[in-house]
């Protein structure tokens, strides 16, 4: 069959980012690995391929609203691309941002900006977004783990590691340990966008 790059980076997206060795990718489409490396070079020009595909191919909020709805909307849609795209994270580390993914990133440092934050804080916030975002799901086997270890701990030696502490402090450890991430995740980013509006509101009486 005819290949091309996109039609490998489209295979690899296909597969999943956590799934796509170049063996996958060949029987995937049906030919020889070795068939692959006349378009991709190497696996890091396979996978920087599919991590530009999936990133301009994916439907980013529009960019509308006061900062905060931007922040927030942004990360949600990180959120369901970075689920949607398991693996997609640890290529970054590899092959790095991909030219859809540096354009999203300035258009909304420049919208942040327009609405007011400095220069700064625009590229700043969406770069913590962004790095926390990435890092959650870099960690997600990681805490698959410790859910587990927490899980099969007697009910004794849980209830050690406890006791002393208020509700409210269990309450919290609990969630942060086992629960949704995403809940967590946007406490995180309504205490930074707190610290945004105080230094907004400082530099206002300036």
């Amino acid at each position: 069959r005819s290949l091309s790059l996109d039609i490998i980076a489209e295979a690899v997206v296909e597969i999943g980012f956590s799934e796509a060795s170049i063996t996958a990718v060949a029987k995937q489409l049906g030919v020889v690995h070795g068939a692959l490396y006349r378009y991709i070079g190497d696996r890091n020009g396979m996978m920087a391929a599919a991590v530009e595909k999936a990133t301009s191919e994916f439907r980013w909020p529009e960019l509308s609203g006061d900062w905060k709805a931007v922040l927030l909307d942004e990360s949600a849609a990180w959120w369901e691309f970075c689920g949607k795209h398991p693996g997609f994270v640890g290529e970054l580390a590899s092959v790095g941002m991909s030219p859809s993914m540096r354009r999203r990133t300035l258009e909304v440092s420049l919208h942040l900006h327009s609405c007011g934050l400095s220069a700064l804080d625009s590229i700043m916030a969406l770069d913590l977004v962004m790095d926390t975002i990435h890092d959650i799901f870099n960690r997600s086997k990681q805490r698959e783990r410790v859910i587990q270890q927490i899980l099969q701990l007697p009910q004794e030696e849980a209830a050690g590691y406890l006791d002393g502490l208020p509700d409210g402090i269990i309450e919290v450890i609990i969630n942060a340990l086992i629960g949704d991430p995403w809940p967590w995740f946007v406490n995180k980013l309504e205490l930074f966008i707190d610290g945004i509006e105080h230094r907004l509101s400082l530099a206002g009486t300036a």
